[in-house]
Order: structure tokens, then sequence, then C-alpha cells
């Protein structure tokens, strides 16, 4: 087998620089670390001191795109606080009202914490103007009516009287008749049995006074149906609702503030004070608090079993405490080197971004089981203290730089995403992961050095070596490498299937976000049942329009379109025809009723016999007509007169005049109702609660609609319908649903164009490490021309180039270039990407084959795969690269990659525990992720290098019984390392280090 230095003259220099550092680390160990003492506490006060939190969901997505600068545009506009909706569920219609009345008081007396308060719809406010809700036609019959009546108004009360009022009945009658009106005659019908009837009741008992005059207008006509809800109730009552605002923002990662733990806490107290009602809270703002604090509940717990379990781990694996104590405290100090590092670059961390500690945890305590691995290893073999370090760092640290870099790169990629949060964790990320690669061969020396110094070989643990898995590949490497690929591929074809001529995968994408939150929090179900009892969602787009008539046409508009339920603004709640066609007659209107004269103190005098004769005079004439009103008139007359009859004159007298007494009271009491919402002054949005009107018309003027839609969508095809709908008639359109929309596909496209990315600079920084600078040059340079003609030719066609298959070409493309150069180098290239690439096909067909979907949780495993993968890839190729005869994966390869494998396993899969379903679905996925990884890389890769080795030992007849054992200069025997221990069996077939 070639040297490992074969590959390009140069590929001396890193492990050299490596070896030379460790050489002064390992030297100067104290001073070493007061260096880095110094360093760690410079990160640690920079992080203290300038180190920020950013909790908004906003802050994950890019300002400059134009759906965000919309929502930011709104934001300005009409304030950043959603609604909190708080439910309260009672027996009975008073129980829930007299809990929104105390919750309202509550909360309007703590005004510097709660804002825009609803809790029910005062009318009251606007009743004065009640006349604007009329239409014209209906005020012109007003004024008619007061101009019939206007010597009554200004004082002639006896024109009002019972005798004069039935005398101007039978007159309208005769006149019906006579002109053939039929409306007008049915007219003077009802108002006659209206009178029959009232004067019936009154004679039969004084206290049963009913009005007889025609109500000019009812007070339901005079407001909006918006306006005359008093309280926001389900239809049974049993169901209210207050809405409001809180006034201060969140603080720290827990998504809590000060309002709402103090809405909590009223809404406890007023079920404590109420027993009868149940008062629970949701909305956007509670839902993210609570998952926030969800989560950071999930995550103590799940950090406290991490740390244990890998505890555990890295005790079984290197048989000991002392060097797991080592790499944890190198681990300590590059995640306080990485605070500082991010404090310098980015100055804040996001919901998203504050994962990177978990990331680093799970890669960067890699380069540290690999190195000790190796440095145990060498002490094994007798290697002086200095010298094993040294070789430890020119034989692993080599593969340590490379899966560094090349998982940094995988990182870094996601800046060139379009969903900031995604962009910010791989700029985290990538130079955090440099930085623990750093931190092993400087720290973790120099800690070794303190530690390992004066302590025999022999009193050193012996790590975990995988013996007999290293037996069954070297000797059926074969049989392992056809079932694994199999198994891989049949396992792996679970995940996708063939549909129209295409291949696509069976594992979905589940946007929905209430579906990460944990099982039983009461704000999700109560969303869930808010929107199965009132078909009222939480969720609703915004529209902004420059007044009030473009606010009415447009929305007219949404509530035609089959997915909205109902649409909200300020229009609803204002006069439908404008000032301009109605002032003038209210003016007038209000002017007669100005002149609005006193009741009398004497009434008019009654005379009996008078209004006995008017009353058969009018049951005369409607007795001749023959409409069931009609009917029913003459009937109640009959009735009236009969009763007249049985009475004394005196007594006649006494109750006609108290009836007419009641009734010109009953119409004075009417025209001053009417002269109390007359006001002509025109319906603004400030005659409203400010509740109502902060909501929908901001400061400059600008005009709110919020469109609800139909169906539930936090599911993701309804949601897109709704919103393909709705930006039908505004494509300016934005609002939650549509942040959620964009944001959603943002991260998705984000994550698999990183990966995409990745892969590609990956295979590119594989290939740089693999081959000569010659052949290098040529590979790197040929396929811009390939790339350059096709996009040319896309442009030619009037085509966009896809960023991503132009990437995909140009690596292909120098694959295949590379391969005419060095075909060894380039094949162990492909070979280090076998894992990531092969594992993670095994993986989506385990994901398909549990039902498992991707999430916005859970995406992050794609990037992450990819770095875990070519780790574990780097690592295994390299040994196979630096091995001296027959090839057999060497026992701390084995140990390394098993060891890094199953702490990634046991720091994600403590996620398991979690109530919160986004981290247990995130834990899940990794899980599989990197034991599928794991599978690939310690069985499948080492079977595959192994008949290779084979194949090539018989094409160049070597021995293969026995190692290579070649001298060679003094110079070059650290290239060397002494790796022909590593195919022993004394050292491989030690019984404290068999598996």
């Amino acid at each position: 087998m070639s040297s490992p230095n074969d590959s390009h003259s140069g590929s001396d220099v890193l492990p050299r620089f490596l070896s030379a550092v460790t050489q002064f680390v390992s030297s100067q160990p104290v001073v070493t670390l007061w260096i880095i003492g110094l360093f760690t506490l410079f990160s640690a006060l920079v992080t203290a001191r300038f180190l920020t939190f950013k909790t908004d969901r906003s802050d994950l997505i890019d300002s400059n795109s134009e759906f965000h600068q919309r929502w930011e545009e709104y934001v300005e506009k009409f304030g950043p606080q959603a609604d909190i909706v708080i439910v309260v569920e009672g027996p009975n219609r008073e129980a829930v009202e007299l809990a929104i009345d105390t919750l309202g008081g509550k909360l309007r007396s703590e005004s510097k914490l709660f804002g825009s308060i609803l809790d029910r719809v005062d009318s009251d406010r606007i009743v004065s103007k009640g006349l604007q809700y009329l239409t014209p036609v209906e005020l012109e019959k007003i004024e008619n009516e007061l101009d019939d009546s206007r010597e009554i108004i200004e004082g002639d009360w006896s024109l009002a009287g019972l005798n004069a009022y039935s005398r101007r009945l039978e007159q309208l009658l005769q006149y019906s008749i006579s002109e053939g009106n039929s409306t007008r005659t049915d007219t003077a019908i009802n108002r006659i049995e209206s009178l029959a009837t009232s004067l019936e009741s009154f004679l039969l008992d004084p206290n049963e006074f009913q009005s007889p005059w025609p109500q000019i207008v009812s007070r339901t006509d005079l407001v909006s149906q918006e306006a005359q809800s008093e309280y926001q109730l389900t239809p049974s009552g049993k169901m209210g609702f207050v809405v409001v605002t809180t006034q201060t923002s969140s603080n720290g990662l827990t998504g809590k503030s000060e309002s709402l733990n103090r809405l909590r806490e009223i809404c406890s107290e007023t079920t404590a004070q109420l027993p009868d009602v149940e008062i629970g809270m949701t909305g956007i703002p509670v839902l993210e608090a609570d998952e926030m604090e969800r989560s950071q509940i999930d995550m103590r717990n799940a950090s406290l079993i991490s740390f244990g379990g890998v505890g555990l781990i890295l005790l079984l694996g290197f048989r000991g405490f002392r060097h797991p104590a080592l790499a944890l405290i190198m681990l300590a100090v590059a995640l306080v080197w990485a605070l500082g590092y991010t404090t310098l670059t980015i100055g804040h961390l996001n919901i998203l971004s504050v994962s990177f500690a978990a990331i680093l945890i799970g890669l960067g305590i890699d380069f540290a089981i690999h190195y000790l691995a190796r440095y145990l290893e060498l002490r094994h073999h007798n290697e002086e203290f200095h010298r094993s370090l040294a070789l430890t760092s020119r034989s692993v640290g080599t593969g340590i730089v490379t899966a560094a870099v090349t998982t940094s790169m995988a990182f870094l990629c996601a800046t060139f995403t379009d969903f900031l949060g995604v962009a910010e964790l791989g700029v985290i990320a990538g130079g955090g992961i440099l930085l623990c690669a750093i931190a092993t061969f400087t720290v973790l020396p120099a800690l070794i050095t303190l530690s390992d110094q004066n302590v025999s070989p022999q009193r050193l643990p012996t790590p975990f070596q995988g013996t007999l898995l290293r037996k069954m590949i070297r000797r059926f490497p074969a049989l392992v490498t056809v079932l694994t690929l199999v198994a891989i591929v049949i396992v792996g074809a679970q995940g996708f299937r063939w549909t129209d001529g295409e291949i696509e995968s069976i594992v979905e994408y589940d946007a929905n976000l209430l579906n990460l939150q944990a099982e039983g929090v009461e704000s999700v179900e109560l969303q869930e049942r808010l929107f199965e009892e009132t078909d009222g969602s939480l969720l609703y787009a915004v529209s902004i329009s420059d007044s009030i008539e473009e606010t009415r046409i447009r929305g007219e508009k949404f509530e035609q379109l089959s997915l909205v339920a109902r649409v909200e603004d300020m229009a609803s709640y204002l006069p439908r025809f404008p000032a301009s066609e109605t002032n003038l007659l209210i003016q007038s209107i209000h002017l007669r009723l100005s002149r609005l004269a006193d009741l009398p103190e004497n009434f008019p005098e009654i005379n009996p016999l008078a209004v006995g004769q008017t009353l058969e005079s009018l049951h005369s004439l409607v007795q001749n007509q023959t409409s069931p009103s009609a009917l029913e008139a003459e009937a109640r007359l009959d009735a009236t007169l009969d009763i007249i009859s049985t009475m004394e004159l005196p007594e006649q007298i006494e109750i006609l005049s108290a009836y007419q007494a009641a009734m010109l009271t009953a119409l004075h009491a009417q025209f001053q109702k009417l002269q109390e919402v007359s006001d002509p002054s025109p319906v603004t949005p400030k005659d409203f609660d400010p509740a109502i009107h902060r909501r929908f018309v901001s400061d400059e003027g600008d005009w709110l609609i919020r469109v609800y839609p139909k169906e539930d969508i936090w599911e993701e095809k309804p949601l897109e319908a709704f919103i393909n709908q709705v930006r039908g008639v505004d494509p300016l359109i934005t609002g939650t649903p549509i942040q959620n929309f964009e944001a959603a596909r943002q991260i998705r496209n984000s994550y698999f164009d990183a990966a995409i990315y990745a892969l590609v600079v990956v295979t590119l920084i594989l290939l740089i490490d693999a081959i000569s600078i010659g052949p290098l040059c040529v590979t790197l340079i040929a396929p811009l021309a390939v790339v350059g003609f096709t996009h040319f030719m896309s442009q030619h066609a009037g085509e966009e180039s896809n960023i991503a298959h132009l990437l995909a070409l140009y690596t292909i493309v120098a694959i295949l270039v590379a391969f005419v150069f060095d075909f060894e180098s380039t094949r162990n290239v492909i070979l280090t990407l076998f894992p990531p690439i092969a594992g993670g096909f095994l993986m989506f067909g385990i994901f398909a084959m549990t039902n498992i979907d991707l999430n916005p949780a859970n995406l992050i495993v794609l990037p992450l795969i990819l770095g875990i993968g070519v780790d574990d890839g780097v690592h295994v190729t390299h040994d196979f690269r630096l091995s001296r005869g027959p090839y057999e994966t060497s026992p701390s390869t084995i140990n390394a990659v098993t060891l890094t494998s199953l702490t990634s396993m046991m720091g994600f899969g403590s996620m398991l525990v979690a109530a919160h379903q986004g981290l247990v679905s995130l834990g899940l996925v990794l899980v599989i992720g990197v034991g599928s990884c794991l599978f690939v890389s310690l069985v499948t890769l080492p079977a595959i290098l192994t008949l290779i080795d084979r194949g090539r030992s018989r094409k160049s007849q070597k021995p293969a019984q026995q190692p290579e054992t070649t001298e060679v200069p003094q110079e070059d025997e650290e290239d060397v390392v002494t790796i022909a221990f590593q195919n022993s069996e004394t050292f491989g077939d030690k019984p404290s280090g068999e598996q």
C-alpha cells in the first residue's frame, strides 16, 4: 500500500506542524494552560458583558425578505404585541359574564402591564350617533313621521290624545281604501290593531301598559352588529372571552414577561374568587411562552441525563475516570471560546442558535476521544510519553483537522441560505467546531502532560477495541460487504417511491407547529377547542388599506373567498353609508327634535262617548277588510268596546284618562329617545373603545383588515391554499399565517440547501486533502468551463440557472477529472463520503418504516448527520491510508468512532424523555441518524476497505501475512508512526480489551 504521504508532496506539512505544536505544549504545560486560562477568562468576560439574547421568532428571519419587511411595516404601524385570549367557561351566561367583568376590572387596574383590553363592547359610547347607522331611506321615513307630528312635538299634545289619535287612524284608513293603496291600508290596520290591543290589555289591567305608538326606530337598528354585542360569548353563553395585549416584552430565553406572569396570577386569583368558572389562556404569545418554558425544562432534564450518560459511556470506553474528565475540561474551555467568538461575530443568540452548545458537545468531544484513543494505544506499545503525544498529533491529527474543517464548512455553508436563524447557527457552530479542534491540540496535550507524565503505561487504562468486530471483518470482508450493502439498500429504499416517473420521499414534512408542543399544554388544547366550538382561529392574515372605502371593498372581496370564515375591520363598526348621504337628514331630524316641548301638567280631558264613537267607526271600517290583521283588529276592537260598555261613566273617564296619560308619556319618551341618538357629528373610530380602534386604525390613518381562515391553517396544505386565495385579493397581505408559511418554507429550503452546499464543499475539501497540487489545480479549474457553458446556455434559452444544480454539476465534473489523475485518492474521497450518504439513505428508510416525519425542529438532522458521517468517514479512511501491511481497522479508530457516536446518541437521545414533542422528534431522528452512520462507518466501510486492500495486495503480490517493518530513515520514522502494531494480534487480542 502506498504511503499516506504519497498523495502529494506537501502532505507532511500539517502533521509536522501539529507535532511541533504538541511538543511545545507538552514541554510547557503550565505556561500553556496559563495563557489558555487568560484567553478563556477574556472570552467569558466579553460574553458576559456583550452577548445578548433575541427570543422573538421574527429575529430568525432575514430582515431583507419582502414578506418580512411587510410584517415589520405592520408591526411599526399597529404595534408588536399579538392578542392573548383569556377563555372563561362556566355553568351559565351569568357566571361567565361576572367572571369577564371581574377580569376586565383587574386588568384595567394594571395599565402598565396590560393594554387594549377588550372584555365587552360598550355601545353606549356611540348611541348618541345611532341614527347614522340607518339608511337614507329609513331616515327620510323618520323625517316624514316627525313632519306629520310637528305640531305635537312643538307642544300641541291634544293632537296626540286618545280620541284625536283614533280619528287620525280612521282618516288614514279611509284615505288608503279610497286610494286603493294596499300598503298604506295594511299600515293603518296594523296601527289600529296595536291601539286596540294596547287599550284592551290596559282596561283589563291598568298596570300592564304597552305603547300603541308605532316604533319609529329600534335600538338594534342604531348600531352595527359588532357594536351591539356587549360580551364576547359562544351561542350557548357558557364560554366567553377577554382579549388583551401585554405591555412588557419577554426577557431571556424563557419567553416569559412580567405582564404574562401577572396575567397568569390574575386568572388564578379570579378562579379562586369564582370557583364556578374555569379560566385559561391561549394566543400566540402564550403558545410561544409555553413552548419556551417547556423546552427549557426539557433541555435541563435532558442535559442532566446527557451529562451522566456521556460520562458513563466515556468511563466504560476508556476504562477509567481521569481521561474522560480531561476531555470534558477541554470541551468546557472550547465552549467558552465559542461563546466569545459568537459575541464578537454575531453579538447575540436566538432561539435557534442557542442550541449550538448541544451541537458542539456532540461533535467537539469527538476530537478529544480520537486523540485520547490513539494516545493510549501508543502508550500501551511502550512509546515514550512526549513521543506518544507527538505521534498522536501526527497520526490522527490530520484526520481531526480534516474532519473539523469539513464539518465546519458544512455548517458555514448555511450562511448562503435565506433563513437568518439557520445562517447564524451555521456561523456559530462552524466557528465553534474549529475552536474545539484548536483546543484538542493545545488544551488537551497540556492537561494530559500534567496528568500522565509520570504515569507508567501499565497503569493506564486499556480502551475498548472492538476485537470481535475487527475479526469478523478481517475474516469475511466480502460477506460483510454484501450483506450490509443489501440491508442498506432494502431498508433505505423504504423511504422513497416511484411516482409518475419521479422518485419522491415517503418521509413527509410536518409544518404544524402545534404538533411540536408538549401534550396536555392548556394553551394548545384551548386553541383546538376554540377552533372546534367557535370556528375561530387564533391566526389571521392582515391587510392594510388607506381608506374606509378601500377597506369596505377589499373586505367584501375577502368575504367572498371560499376559505375565509369571516373578516374583521373598523369599517364594520362604522355606519354603512357615508356622512355625505345621511348628514343633512340627521341634521333635519335633530333640529325638529330640538324643539320637543315638555308634557303638559294637565292632559286633555277625555270624552268617553267620543272615544266610543270613533272606535265604533274604526270597527266598521276594519270589518269590511279581509286580511288576517284586519280580522285580528276587529276582534280586539270588539273586546275593547265590550269592556268599555260594562263600565259606569266615571269609571270610563278615569281609566281612559289614565290610558291617555300613559299614551302621551310613551310618545314623549319615544321622541326623547330619538333625540338622544340624533347627534349629527360623524361617527369616527375614536368614538369606540381604544381596545377596538387601536387594533384597526393606526395613528397615521392606516386601516387594518383581519382575515380569518375557515380551515385549520396550522396544517401546511390548508395554510398554503388560504394564503394563495387571500393574496389574490391583496398581494401585499401579511400576518402570522404568512410569517409561519414563509418562515417554514425558508427554514426547510435553507436546511436542504445547506446540506447540498455542505456536501459540495466537503467533497472539494476532501479532494484538496487527497490530491497533489498539479492535478488538483486541473481538477478545480476544468469544471468551471462546463459550468460556465451550462450557465450560458441556460441564459441564452431564457431560463434561470439553479445554483444548486450548477454546484452539483461542478462537483461531479471535478470528481471525474480527479479520477483521471489520481484514481486511488479520489476513490478514498468517495469512500469518506460513504458514511453520511449511505447512513442518510438508511436513516430515511428507517424514518419511513417507523412513520417519523421531518419538522421544523428536527430538520437540523441534515447538516448534523453530514458532519458526523464525514467525521467518521475521515477517521476511518485516514486510518486506512496510514496502515502498513494487510489492512485492519485500528483499535483506536474502532474505539474512537464508537465512543463518539455513542456519546452523540446519548446526548441527543436524552431528549426522548422530553414532554416537548419537537425535542422528542429531534432526539429520535438524531439517534437514528448517528446510529446509521455508525453502522456504515464501523461495518460496511471497513469491509469495503479490506476488500480494496486485498485486491491491491494480490495485484502487487505483496505478502499479506506479515506487517511491513521496512526500516526508514530517522527523519521519516515519525511519518510511519510505528503503526505496524495496529495489526498485532498480541495487542488486538488482549483479554482486557476484547469486546
